[in-house]
């Protein structure tokens, strides 16, 4: 298994590359400013609330993907505002004809790319008028109103992209809009403005949807998988190589040496290294995510047993299932081995197995327990109940005093501290010492629909990522929220919750993605800020 640390140490420096500090633009190649802040033309927070998202979105009526979002229905009338400082390149009442006017304005970004906002079916007013080519903009300058085109209800037509300064455009594409140069209005607006934060430190930004949480090879390559394909960058945005398996991946594991373990729908499994290859299996076992541990890969059997492969698919060892009823309910690796948890008939059966295929616990749960792997074996959540599972036996540690709701999430960090979120009505979030006893009680900031992830790094800061891509930073001493930053998570059409990822070091350097195109590389000293200076100096 790859270590974490430097994993994180080499992705970070490559992530590094997609950040350029300001200096480095020159003056006359941004005539009208370098972008400070971004935002959205105009109020989208029932956008948001409804997950709508129409980006590459298909529509026989206009025979193409939309290269854009609609927003602002029904809005006719209200100003639209300039995204974010820029140069006007163009600006027709009449661009669009019977739909409408076109405002298109030029950005520099830090970075020294150039990137245009398109504000489509606009329209004139009294009030409000069109700015003039060549005009300067400050984020937030009025270019128009929300119009009435002839072909829908009153709307505004947004697009984000790095060609076509002084064209309209088509506002459609016949194949991803993201390989043409538009990018994702919501995501790039999200990942430009934790990219002008001062806590981040890089990124990556994909071409496809993934289905599964990006892999961060020892190499510096990101992979990841949409769809039945595997899809290699180097970050932020190059990419490398693409290879096809036989059905959806199911499951994707990074190895030492830059290799890649894939498995498919209908049982292929592969290993990569370097775009090539280098072995292939057929595993008969259940279309879940796979669990990998030093040079052990085990999938799920059929009869809910684990059965373990080397690398290049050689069979180690196998653990007999209860048969092919029931539905995996939790399936990790550790440094004590593996544990699968399998529910059936109104009970749950967790087994704890180390390395070399050997069951060490073997015990039936009326509730379906969360656990996750700790140095010395495992920790659960059985309703209100916190175990320990090592060589020692079972030992309850403490009671949450709150039940559990669906949403609950469970960590713990290397000093043995333990973090409970319970989704409870209080939607209480607690810590409690090694021995059980409470450290702290609070409520939680959202209401989530999905367990947040949760991280702990060197053990002054708590993270956890919720399911609309928000990244919240605690203080361990006191569950006091110091910090949050969000990523896009994607909207109805394209979220892909099982993408999200969060992972974070003992140096505090934090990777998260919010399960669609984009992945932050962050500094969790920065957004500790004073709360981790003083548990530093505590």
């Amino acid at each position: 298994m790859i270590s974490l640390q430097s994993v994180i140490t080499t992705i970070a420096c490559v992530l590094l590359l997609g950040l350029i500090p300001h200096k480095t633009i020159q003056a006359q190649a941004a005539p009208c400013g370098i972008v400070e802040g971004i935002d959205y033309p105009i109020d989208i927070s029932d956008t948001l609330v409804q997950g709508y998202d129409d980006f590459s979105l298909f529509r026989a009526r206009f025979g193409g993907l939309h290269a854009g979002i609609d927003i602002g229905f029904n809005r006719r009338g209200e100003p639209v505002r300039a995204a974010a400082r820029g140069q006007v390149t163009y600006s027709d009442v009449n661009g669009w004809d019977t739909e409408k006017g076109v405002v298109i304005v030029e950005h520099t970004f830090p970075d020294g790319s150039i990137h245009y906002s398109l504000y489509g079916h606009m329209e004139q007013s009294n009030n409000y008028l069109f700015p003039l080519v060549g005009a300067c903009v400050e984020r937030g300058s009025i270019l128009g109103t929300i119009g009435w085109p002839s072909r829908g209800l009153p709307h505004l037509h947004y697009e984000l992209r790095d060609f076509l300064a002084t064209d309209g455009g088509p506002g459609y594409s016949q194949v991803n809009p993201l390989t043409l140069g538009w990018q994702h209005p919501l995501d790039f607006t999200l990942l430009w403005r934790a990219r002008l934060n001062p806590a981040t430190t890089g990124y990556a930004t994909f071409l496809e949807y993934p289905v599964l949480p990006p892999m961060l090879l020892d190499t510096g390559l990101v992979v990841i998988a949409s769809g039945d394909i595997l899809h290699s960058y180097t970050p932020p945005t190059t990419p490398l190589w693409n290879v096809q398996m036989e059905g959806v991946v199911t499951g994707l594991a990074a190895l030492p040496g830059g290799r890649v373990i894939a498995h498919g729908r209908g049982g292929q499994a592969i290993q990569m290294q370097d775009g090539r290859i280098v072995a292939t299996w057929q595993v008969e076992g259940r279309d879940e995510p796979f669990a990998v541990w030093n040079e052990t890969v085990a999938f799920v059997t059929l009869d809910a047993g684990i059965a373990a492969f080397t690398p290049l698919g050689q069979p180690l060892w196998e653990v007999e299932g209860d048969g092919e009823g029931g539905r995996i309910v939790g399936f990790q690796s550790g440094s004590a081995g593996f544990a699968l948890a399998h529910r059936q008939s109104g009970r749950t059966r967790w087994r704890a197995v180390d390395a070399a295929g050997n069951v060490v616990w073997d015990q039936t749960f009326e509730r379906t327990p969360l656990f996750v792997p700790i140095a010395t074996g495992w920790l659960l959540l059985d309703g209100m109940d916190v175990l320990r599972i090592d060589g020692s036996g079972a030992n309850i540690l403490a009671s949450t005093g709150a039940v559990p709701g669906r949403a609950s999430a469970l960590a713990s960090d290397s000093l043995g501290n333990i973090y409970v979120y319970a989704a409870d009505s209080q939607r209480t979030l607690l810590a409690l010492n090694p021995d059980g006893t409470t450290r702290w009680r609070t409520q939680y900031p959202a209401t989530v629909q999905l367990p947040p992830l949760m991280d702990v790094g060197g053990g002054c800061l708590l993270y956890t990522l919720d399911d609309d891509g928000m990244l919240n930073t605690f203080s361990t001493s006191d569950g006091s929220l110091i910090n949050q930053i969000q990523i896009y998570a994607g909207g109805a059409q394209n979220n892909r919750p099982q993408a999200r990822m969060l992972r974070a070091d003992e140096q505090e350097r934090i990777l998260v993605g919010g399960g669609f195109l984009s992945l932050l590389a962050l500094d969790g000293t920065v957004m500790g800020g004073e709360a981790y200076a003083e548990c530093l100096l505590g």
